[in-house]
């Protein structure tokens, strides 16, 4: 049984989605704990006209914090993945994320800072995202896009 090598090319739209999230890693631990916070009951009175009195429209502060419990638990998982994925890289690809999408410096910089060739920086760095990619699902997403 062969092993199935990673897919190194990905979709201009899968890269920048997985960027994205990559740019937000260090973020995410804050988002998640703000967004408990806004799960906490608030025991100020509210004067403010409710939802229901704006129209026919179904409105319910229960149905509103589940919304926002899936929401975090989305995060939470997203997080945890993450971790997986940056603690599983190799220290150079690790010191890349943090100087590229943490710090946001330039490419230039960071391949001048850490002394490494820029071919072989780039071939890490896509290495690395693609990585992020499959396991956040979005490199299954792309296979189904294309089939379709």
């Amino acid at each position: 049984m062969q092993l199935a090598f990673l897919n190194t090319n990905l979709s201009k739209e899968t890269k920048r989605k997985t960027e994205k999230i990559m740019s937000r890693y260090k973020n995410l631990e804050a988002i998640i704990e703000s967004k408990k916070l806004d799960l906490q009951p608030k025991m100020t009175v509210n004067y403010q006209a409710s939802e229901s009195q704006r129209g026919n429209q179904f409105y319910s502060e229960t149905e509103k914090l589940a919304l926002l419990e899936m929401e975090i638990e989305d995060y939470v998982i997203i997080k945890r993945k993450l971790d997986l994925v940056y603690d599983s890289l190799k220290p150079v690809q690790q010191k890349i994320w943090d100087e590229r999408y943490i710090l946001g410096r330039f490419d230039s910089d960071v391949y001048l800072d850490l002394e490494i060739p820029d071919r072989t920086y780039y071939r890490l760095k896509k290495e690395m995202i693609a990585t992020v990619a499959d396991a956040l699902g979005y490199i299954e997403t792309e296979i189904k896009m294309l089939a379709e």
